[in-house]
């Protein structure tokens, strides 16, 4: 069997970006035959859940009622990460080793020209053994979280799938705003897409519309008043209430942002990875991360307490009714300035 017919029995999809690895997924899926039989031809399983001999035997069945029949395996290639590659897995699959599923690559050649395999993971290292045994034999394709330009790029060319496009400010502060989860990046640009037919999406539209930048405005507000910029912070704030904000929300969200500070400081001093640490902390975008760190780095521990403990004074004053909502602005900037 030649090699150009061997490249297209076995795809491994593997990455960070699990949108555009379900989405090429998608692609291979469509390729087996019509919706209808999908069903019977396409097999999606757990590699903890199945042995080679098992994964095999599955391999070699023929299609039922389409061109082609597919099997799925999620998490194989996770097994041979590190220590792991040595022995993994219960019950079914308690006997096979590292070995036994290495040697899948000898049957990969002898597969029916009907039958694809494609392999499914997460971020995986270069030198993983079984990444590299079946690699030669197939198509390889490493789905890394997009950044920089090429996340500026995708966001460009989703929105001209949906017959829409974006000015480069647009694009820069939704990619701020959202970063490289491409599941709700897409999601923010077929909304964008839908407000804005017939016309370009500028960031007026993007401030309109995506969640995250009321985000973006306490972030401002609150580097408006660590600065000392109070007139800044005050105009931030009443823009906010005037778009619809309570001074509630105001209180909510600028506490939320004091806690996320004292998290991020205290994975910090633990030595906890950037990336490790917006994970921990629920932060998706790269934006937002790099701005609570360096928020985080202008106060001690003890001063990011103190502001904690006034704006929990801030909230019960405005349940209370000893200031009223147009006095929120002020009352915050007095809660902060205290521990300037």
């Amino acid at each position: 069997m030649g090699m150009r017919n061997r490249l297209r029995l076995l795809h491994i999809l593997y990455g960070t970006d699990d949108f555009s690895i379900h989405e090429a997924l998608d692609d291979l899926k469509s390729q087996v035959g019509p919706v209808d039989v999908l069903d019977a031809n396409v097999t999606v399983c757990q590699a903890t859940a199945v042995s080679p001999g098992e994964l095999i035997a599955m391999c070699n069945t023929v299609p039922f009622l389409a061109e082609r029949r597919m099997t799925v395996v999620e998490g194989l290639l996770a097994q041979f990460e590190g220590q792991r590659s040595a022995r993994r897995g219960r019950g079914r699959n308690s006997e096979s080793d590292s070995s036994s599923w290495l040697s899948i690559a000898d049957h990969i050649p002898d597969m029916p020209p009907t039958s694809d395999l494609v392999l499914v993971d997460g971020a995986v290292r270069r030198d993983n053994s079984l990444l590299t045994a079946l690699a030669p034999l197939g198509l390889a394709r490493e789905f890394p979280q997009l950044r920089g330009a090429e996340l500026n790029q995708w966001i460009e060319r989703r929105a001209a799938e949906r017959g829409c496009s974006i000015s480069r400010n647009g694009v820069r502060l939704l990619a701020e705003l959202v970063g490289g989860n491409l599941w709700a990046m897409n999601g923010e640009v077929e909304k964008l897409s839908l407000y804005c037919q017939g016309r370009t999406v500028e960031a007026e539209d993007v401030e309109l519309l995506v969640p995250m930048a009321r985000e973006m405005s306490i972030f401002n507000a609150v580097d408006a008043i660590m600065e000392g910029s109070y007139a800044n912070a005050l105009r931030t704030i009443r823009r906010l209430m005037e778009d619809g904000a309570s001074g509630q929300y105001v209180i909510v969200m600028v506490a939320r942002q004091v806690r996320l500070l004292l998290l991020a400081k205290d994975l910090a001093a633990r030595g906890v990875s950037q990336q490790q640490m917006g994970r921990r902390i629920g932060l998706s975008s790269d934006w937002v991360l790099r701005k609570t760190m360096d928020q985080g780095r202008r106060y001690s521990r003890e001063a990011l307490e103190t502001l904690h403990r006034g704006l929990l004074e801030t909230d019960r004053a405005v349940k209370t009714g000893r200031i009223n909502e147009d006095g929120v602005g002020e009352f915050l900037v007095e809660v902060f300035t205290g521990v300037s």
